[in-house]
């Protein structure tokens, strides 16, 4: 059977044997089913179904299970065919288009009482294999099984997998992808067990398959994207530097910090107070005995334009059976428990977490009864809890935590019970989205939508829910993620590609990493080299904390550089994020997916696209003073100085810490925000220049080539024109944005005479030259100047202008 019009991609499902074949609207194979082999297999349990016993998606050969391709034809009915094997019985395959030209959706449905797994091949293509969740090894996942759940692993220093936002979709670099829709345990084999073929088992005797295909294959994320939920626009103050503590010992400490920051011109918006703050676990009160009149220190750190964000789990300090409640979380969790709004074991009893959030100075003692939030009622009862929190200030939460309906322990399934009659088969995919749906709701009802929330689980889907993804705890050095390693900052870099690729926007790592304490100097600011050019930068993690000035004088300042950077670059970010919201464009892009033609590009070098514009190569190797680094086609200015290299090309870069090897593209217009703004939010300190204070203004750098524009979140619309000698600079003010200084990088215009400006003129008249470019950025209504060093020209202009520069 074949779905598709004729002129267009077409996908046709064979039976006796199983084959499946999309192919491109020139008639050429876009994938296929391997040669000789079926397309559809069937797992069959040869001493019978058992309820309680997982069966493992990541082996290729599961102890009990024997497979099965359907070889027999039963019936036919236009798109469905019913096949039939020997021991697996009859399965059912559907084929019909999808929601656009290109994509097309297949439906498996066995009625085998004994079919216990689905397995699909497909023949392995030259390219490479991008998504799949968030992924610590390489980002190109040829020669790796990625399972799609978290398991327990003794073999890893954290003692799981590491797999905490599993998701069941790849993208191939020559322009097609698969989503596996289910909720099922699964696993995809990229090549591992055999080179030439890449398979995707679940769990389960159903599997609905997505097939995206597009001659571009960044139009495959978008349709992903589209088919799953497009990422949530987190507030744009959530994009703003961050900064945080592993544990506050009292009041002082926090707004020690919070001033210091801004004694140092370090810009951070959000300000974590993380575990333990609270007078019991999780009764979400701040302790007023660690953190001395609780409200007047968010009031404070108000004042100084803080935005609070803090820690929570999805439990309640367990009480045992019989035993009076000691303190106000305990006592929540009886009501809890009458009303049944916990997950259960097989028995009914709550299931308690054997984690134990003990800490120095609070909540001793406790252990987390999970809440169900498939229960309304139990989801409700935890979001009210939330309110009094807002009220003071509060507006984010970091959501530790979620993962723990795992889908098996020793190959047995653990037998948790949800209010809904599911157990852990499908609520594991279900659970972190219920429990963030809890605090989305709280935010939206108490601070009208605007907060964010920051997790650490979630799985397909879940980008509609939470704003960001964090980690969870990476090496605190340049472990790669292997060997029994959880990974450090490779890992973090690997993790924000693969997860954009599979739909969340938006990711941000510890810097420095948590595991291990405190990192070294040179960890932590290679770290911060690559969190300033990420969607969000966050500092801080394990040890006693990641403070730069807690280091030496030098490491303040190279910080303090790197926070800026990226607190300028926010206009550029919203613009990737507001784009992602609306049509799923992945902020960022890896270099495999922005050039599938470039064999180049597929090597493992880590560097990635920032938005279209950016290109960034993170330093990943202790001591390094150089980095080889692959420039694609076409022309890139170095963001440091101005200077341009034409690629393709391998090229030897210095490695400067505290200086990013960035480049920009040639064509690059990039909003920046005001030079010295200290925090997004209003601040009433007089000392502190809020994002009120400097709401009128915009910056950009602009590489001038051809005709090219940029329209920002504020709908301020930059527009550049690049003719034979001469180029136009028009911009159109914003709802806030009025004044705009921009930078115009000029030395890559072959000789040095082309790139000298002679005049700019602006509705017919000239613009007066001024004698330095300090003057020209601070702010005259229509002026100009030319760095004859660089020949970086710099105009400032207030209200709509066209200015032509000659």
């Amino acid at each position: 059977m074949t779905v598709g019009a004729s002129g267009a991609a077409q996908a046709t499902f064979s039976a006796a044997p199983t084959a499946l074949r999309v192919t491109r609207p020139d008639g050429r194979v876009w994938l296929q089913s391997p040669q000789g082999a079926a397309f559809l297999e069937l797992g069959v349990a040869t001493d019978g179904a058992r309820a309680s016993r997982f069966y493992d998606p990541r082996v290729e050969a599961p102890s009990g299970v024997v497979w099965e391709a359907p070889t027999a034809v039963v019936s036919r009915d236009g798109a469905s065919v019913v096949l039939e094997a020997p021991r697996a019985g009859r399965v059912r395959v559907h084929l019909e288009p999808g929601a656009r030209p290109g994509e097309f959706r297949l439906d498996v449905a066995s009625d085998g009482a004994d079919v216990v797994l689905l397995r699909v091949s497909l023949a392995a293509d030259q390219g490479a294999y991008l998504g799949l969740g968030e992924r610590f090894g390489p980002v190109d996942a040829r020669g790796s099984v990625v399972p799609m759940q978290l398991h327990l692993d003794t073999r890893v220093s954290s003692g799981t997998n590491e797999h905490h936002v599993p998701v069941p979709f790849f993208l191939h670099t020559s322009g097609y992808g698969l989503f596996a829709e289910t909720r099922e345990a699964g696993a995809v084999d990229v090549g591992a067990t055999d080179p030439s073929r890449v398979r995707m088992t679940f769990e389960g005797r159903a599997l609905r398959l997505h097939c995206f295909t597009a001659e571009d294959p960044l139009e495959v994320a978008r349709a992903y994207a589209r088919t799953t939920g497009l990422p949530r626009l987190p507030p744009a103050w959530a994009q703003g530097p961050m900064h945080w503590r592993n544990a506050w010992r009292n009041r002082d400490e926090v707004l020690a910090d919070a001033r210091r920051l801004r004694a140092e011109g370090i810009p951070a918006t959000t300000l974590w107070i993380d575990n333990p703050w609270q007078v019991s676990y999780n009764d979400h009160t701040l302790d007023p005995v660690r953190f001395r009149d609780p409200p007047g220190m968010l009031r404070e750190l108000a004042s100084l334009g803080y935005r609070v964000l803090v820690w929570s789990t999805p439990y309640l300090d367990a009480v045992a059976p019989g035993a009076s409640p000691a303190n106000e979380a305990e006592r929540l969790f009886v009501q809890a428990r009458e009303q049944g709004y916990f997950v259960r074991l097989p028995d009914g009893t709550p299931y308690v977490s054997p984690a134990n959030f003990s800490s120095a100075g609070g909540m001793s003692g406790a252990y987390g009864a999970m809440v169900d939030f498939t229960h309304e009622g139990a989801s409700r009862f935890w979001s009210a809890r939330l309110d009094p929190l807002i009220a003071l200030g509060v507006r984010a939460f970091k959501l530790d935590y979620g993962e723990d309906i795992i889908a098996e322990v020793a190959g047995v399934r653990p037998g948790f019970r949800f209010s809904t009659g599911e157990t852990e088969r499908g609520a594991r995919w279900a659970y972190p989205q219920g429990y963030h749906r809890a605090y989305r709701a709280a935010l939206d009802r108490a601070a009208g939508g605007d907060g964010f929330l920051l997790v650490r689980a979630s799985s397909w889907g879940g980008q509609t829910v939470a704003d960001v993804v964090w980690p969870g705890d990476l090496d605190n050095d340049f472990r790669r993620a292997a060997g029994g390693q959880v990974g450090g900052l490779p890992a973090a870099v690997n993790a924000l590609q693969s997860l954009a690729v599979s739909g969340f926007a938006n990711f941000g790592s510890d810097t420095g990493g948590y595991r291990g304490g405190r990192p070294s100097r040179e960890a932590l600011l290679r770290w911060a080299e690559h969190t300033a050019l990420s969607p969000v930068m966050q500092l801080g993690g394990g040890g006693e904390d990641h403070n730069p000035w807690s280091y030496d004088p030098e490491a303040v300042r190279i910080y303090q550089r790197l926070a800026r950077l990226h607190q300028d670059l926010v206009p550029y970010l919203r613009v990737q994020a507001v784009r992602a919201s609306r049509d799923g464009t992945p902020p960022v892009l890896p270099l495999a997916l922005a050039y599938p033609e470039d064999p180049r590009a597929r090597e493992p070098s880590a560097c990635y696209l920032l938005g279209p514009e950016l290109l960034v190569c993170p330093v990943l190797e202790p001591g390094a003073t150089t980095r080889a680094v692959h420039v694609p086609a076409g022309l890139w200015v170095r963001w440091h100085d101005g200077t341009a290299v034409s690629g393709p090309a391998e090229l030897v870069e210095p490695t400067v810490l505290g200086r990013p090897v960035l480049y920009l593209r040639q064509g690059a217009i990039v909003p920046l925000a005001a030079s010295d703004l200290a925090t997004m939010v209003s601040a009433e300190d007089p000392s502190v220049i809020d994002g009120p204070d400097r709401r009128g203004l915009l910056r950009a750098r602009v590489v001038p080539a051809g005709r090219r524009e940029v329209v920002t979140e504020d709908e301020a619309r930059i527009a550049v024109d690049e003719a034979p000698g001469a180029l136009t600079l028009a911009f159109t003010p914003g709802r806030d944005a009025q004044e705009l200084r921009a930078e115009l990088l000029l030395a890559h215009r072959g000789s040095p005479s082309s790139g000298l400006v002679a005049r700019v003129t602006a509705d017919g008249a000239a613009l007066p030259r001024v004698a330095t470019a300090e003057e020209a950025t601070a702010g005259c209504a229509r002026c100009w100047y030319q760095d004859p060093a660089t020949r970086a020209l710099y105009l400032s202009a207030r209200g709509a202008v066209t200015a032509r520069v000659e």
